[in-house]
């Protein structure tokens, strides 16, 4: 299943750190400016091996197999009433036959939909713990940096060559496990998706509201 990642949060917490760090360069730009002491992060790495990061994708994983076995279930009851409804069609009176064909195609619109709202809702709650993650992350890097007397930190995926002992991956995918061991899978099924009144916020949690409203979901 097709996942996409929207770093948000990571995104905000890296601007602040960011601001942070041009306010405190502004305070030495009259005096003297401080050496760079910089330190390699695998990200790739953490969001992959770390024990949040990999119960997140069991929990996915989960859903999807359970999606996926309503899916086929669903696909096999359909495929029977197609068959069904092409048998009939010799004996039906035309007008008959139309309105149950009219129905039928309903059908498949309204189970196409389900299907849709079903991955979109996997997708979101996805995207809300690795978010968590990557919030963490942007966190014990900076704590590690800090002890080891680093003022900069980059992605290992920015770099082509580089000092090994610049990499502190290890030692933050340590502390990462010891901070966030686990992270909470929103139930996709229950999130909300309801559109918030105009100007308002969306609510902590809530998926992004479609331009109409969604069907409620279905197991």
């Amino acid at each position: 299943m097709k996942t996409t990642f929207n770093f948000t949060r990571v995104a905000a917490a890296a601007l602040i750190a960011g601001v942070a760090m041009l306010s405190t360069a502004g305070a030495y730009a009259a005096e003297t400016r401080p050496t760079p002491v910089l330190g390699i992060v695998d990200t790739d790495l953490l969001l992959q091996d770390s024990l949040a990061a990999k119960g997140v994708r069991l929990e996915r994983d989960k859903y999807a197999a359970t999606y996926q076995t309503q899916v086929k279930d669903m696909e096999a009851k359909l495929r029977a009433e197609d068959q069904q409804l092409a048998q009939q069609r010799s004996v039906l009176a035309p007008d008959v036959f139309q309105q149950q064909a009219t129905a039928f195609q309903q059908k498949l619109v309204e189970f196409q939909t389900q299907v849709k709202d079903k991955q979109e809702r996997l997708d979101y709650s996805f995207q809300q713990s690795m978010q968590t993650i990557g919030s963490t992350i942007m966190v014990v890097a900076g704590e590690v940096s800090k002890e080891r007397g680093i003022n900069a930190v980059m992605a290992r995926n920015q770099l082509m060559i580089f000092d090994p002992a610049m990499d502190i991956t290890k030692p933050v995918l340590d502390k990462l496990n010891q901070r966030l061991a686990s992270v909470t899978f929103q139930n996709p099924d229950t999130l909300q998706t309801a559109a918030p009144a105009a100007g308002a916020a969306p609510a902590a949690g809530a998926a992004p509201a479609p331009a109409a409203k969604p069907p409620a979901a279905k197991k």
